[in-house]
């Protein structure tokens, strides 16, 4: 039987969790309009958000001694199966005329415990089968498929919600489901030594070994804190404003263009990314990048220009993008293979805690506080008006400026502070101890 080794494995990986995600994405943007649709509700439509990102990221704490100890191959299976169940029940009570917007939540909620599985294990399995000089180019392939969800989910999205419905969207997700379960099955993934014994090792015992490894290299510390940190502006808050920000000046094709503006970035990014390699020092790639991600953020917010709008969602995606890169492949270089499960779960919780907590922040300040402050008469609109405009939207246009600035500082303070700016320094490469073995 023909099976993917080494390379085309990857390659394999990649290409089926493209398909598979096309699907995913426009489910997730047809969903979104439809909650937007039913309530014109902001701050509903972030709760949607929050139920599909917190899950991830509190599922993702648990995940990593799973990831190092299972299969990996047969533990995305199993994720993308189980990821896909929830899916079919919200369909299903679409198709009955019984949905609700607290469905959505729930399903989310399990849809994210799931797929929590899948992003680590992947990662944490790139290493075992790409060279290490081609890990800079893997990160950016990655990135760049999963831009190219992206840009294309919403463009599909739109039509077919708009002349078919939702029931559609669901079909499409369905159908593509089985790409990425085929490519799964006909590939093989090396697993890593183990550096714990299987017999008596409990997965409290591995979580805490995870947890020493990380403790004894502060410079994964460093790193965690500094990503973390930036995804609770942008990815979270920015995250939650983007389709409701245009909503307030545009329409439904206004939304998908702007999202689309975000992918085409990553896909430059990316094909960057994949092309080059990245810097040497990556690092100063990933502070570089933080800085033009918080410009972005400051002109996404000036102007309720769709085009200008685009050109700021446009520079935030890109830079996004090549840092996260660059992070997951000092990750893959400097953290050793048999514990890349655990880091890489640790590293989604945290990342996906900040970016929760920007989602579930972002809804009520924009209605409640930065909204009310930008109307006509409010607070701010003598002041900040005559610059960003005033009225519906400009609030969430505030928000984006202060996130961008915050961005920004971060960087500029992270080159003072050099055990973060030179951490790369302190961090040894690691290869595995033994030649991982092929899976039977």
């Amino acid at each position: 039987m023909f099976r993917f080794t080494d390379h085309r494995a990857f390659f394999a990986l990649a290409g089926g969790q493209l398909v598979s995600t096309l699907g995913s994405g426009m489910t997730r943007f047809g969903l979104g309009l439809w909650v937007l649709d039913q309530t014109g509700d902001a701050a509903a439509y972030t709760t949607m958000l929050f139920a599909a990102v917190l899950p991830l990221g509190i599922a993702s704490l648990l995940v990593g001694p799973l990831v190092d100890r299972w299969n990996r191959r047969w533990t995305m299976i199993a994720a993308n199966a189980a990821a896909s169940a929830p899916t079919l029940v919200v369909a299903l009570l679409y198709f009955a005329d019984g949905l609700e917007v607290w469905h959505l939540y729930v399903a989310l909620v399990v849809n994210g415990v799931a797929s929590a599985f899948i992003l680590p294990a992947l990662d944490a399995s790139t290493p075992m089968l790409m060279p290490k000089e081609q890990l800079g180019r893997a990160a950016g392939i990655t990135q760049m498929l999963q831009s190219i969800e992206i840009i294309v989910a919403p463009i599909l999205a739109v039509p077919l919600y708009l002349g078919l419905g939702l029931g559609s969207v669901f079909l499409v997700d369905f159908a593509t489901f089985g790409v990425a379960i085929a490519a799964l099955l006909l590939s093989i993934i090396p697993q890593p030594a183990r550096v714990l014994e299987e017999a008596g090792a409990s997965l409290w015992s591995e979580f805490r070994f995870g947890v020493a490894y990380l403790r004894e290299r502060p410079p994964f510390v460093y790193l965690m804190g500094f990503v973390t940190a930036s995804m609770l502006f942008m990815p979270g808050i920015g995250y939650a404003l983007a389709t409701p920000l245009a909503l307030s000046f545009s329409d439904e094709a206004g939304a998908a263009i702007i999202m689309t503006a975000f992918g085409v970035g990553s896909l430059v990014s990316g094909m960057f990314l994949a092309t080059w390699g990245g810097p040497k020092r990556r690092m100063n790639g990933i502070i570089g990048a933080t800085v033009l991600a918080g410009i972005g953020g400051v002109v996404t917010g000036l102007s309720e220009s769709l085009a200008i709008t685009a050109a700021g969602i446009f520079v935030i995606g890109a830079s996004f993008v090549f840092a996260i890169g660059l992070n997951r492949v000092i990750w893959q270089v400097k953290a050793a293979p048999e514990v890349l499960g655990r880091m890489f779960s640790l590293r989604v919780m945290l990342g996906v805690c900040a970016q929760s907590l920007g989602i579930v922040v972002a809804g009520p300040l924009a209605e409640g506080v930065f909204e009310p402050l930008m109307e006509a008469g409010g607070a701010l609109a003598g002041s900040v008006g005559p610059i960003i405009g005033v009225g519906d939207g400009r609030g969430m246009g505030l928000m984006y400026i202060i996130a961008g600035l915050a961005l920004i500082a971060l960087a500029v303070g992270s080159l003072i502070v050099r055990p973060i700016w030179r951490l790369e320094d302190a961090l040894p490469d690691q290869t595995p101890e033994v030649e991982p073995e092929p899976e039977p």
